[in-house]
């Protein structure tokens, strides 16, 4: 099977990556070990331009409240440092709670500025005179620094050539070439409350990797959100 049948199975980002793979012509010569790392490297880029960058670790729904939609309307909070973030996230998660029939708002518009110790009472007076009964709220609770190594022999053009026994040998003589790749990832919690009971009804914690699109992240947390809101019944699943 030649290289261009591999690259027609990848996705159109890991597509442009095809330039780092050597030529068709390349890939038959090459030793089972180089055809193995090239299949490895295609893996790895497949993996790589279809994973997400917000993930759910996990969530809880109060017991009495599993399975029950959301019936009143709801302030949107984003605790964020930077109100460009938090207007970003506002605005998407209540044009997304709009679209599955939940009427929404943003806090930044009754409650403008940073959000500092006494937020909570001044967001829930804001929600209460609003007509709201749920506040929605998404902060950062945490970060943490993750590392991945890939490591992958460099490319020696004599070596094509090499076939037999030895070859696979040959292959595992190659000098390696690592890369270390450093991200930072927040940890933030997102929690419905009830604020006639002034309860917790539902939270989730996720994971999202630094990125330099704000508003493309933004989408996809909302998405991830919404998606787990739905799993426990509290919205309509999505189209």
């Amino acid at each position: 099977m030649t290289i261009g049948h591999y690259a027609s199975a990848l996705p159109p980002t890991a597509r442009n990556l095809i330039f780092m793979i050597p030529s068709a012509n390349a890939f038959a010569f090459m030793s089972p070990a180089r055809h193995t790392s090239v299949i490895t490297a295609i893996a790895m880029i497949v993996n790589l331009a279809g994973c997400a960058s917000t993930t759910l670790d996990g969530s809880w729904t109060r017991s009495e409240f599993a399975g029950k939609r959301i019936d009143a309307p709801v302030l949107v909070v984003g605790v964020a440092r930077d109100d460009t973030v938090r207007r970003v996230y506002e605005d998407e998660m209540v044009a997304k709670l709009v679209a599955r029939g939940i009427r929404a708002t943003q806090s930044y518009v009754s409650v403008p500025g940073s959000l500092d110790s006494d937020a909570h009472e001044r967001l829930a007076s804001a929600a209460r005179k609003a007509g709201a009964r749920y506040l929605l709220s998404t902060a950062v609770i945490g970060q943490d620094r993750e590392v991945m190594v890939t490591q992958d022999p460099m490319w020696w053009g004599g070596a094509y050539g090499y076939r037999g026994w030895y070859g696979y040998y040959w292959g595992m003589a190659y000098p390696v070439r690592t890369d270390v790749r450093a991200y930072t990832v927040y940890v933030a919690q997102t929690s419905l409350t009830d604020l006639n009971a002034d309860r917790i009804e539902w939270v989730a914690r996720t994971r999202t990797t630094e990125t330099s699109n704000i508003v493309r992240e933004v989408r996809a947390f909302v998405d991830v959100i919404m998606e787990s809101m739905a799993k426990a019944g509290l919205v309509a699943s999505g189209s």
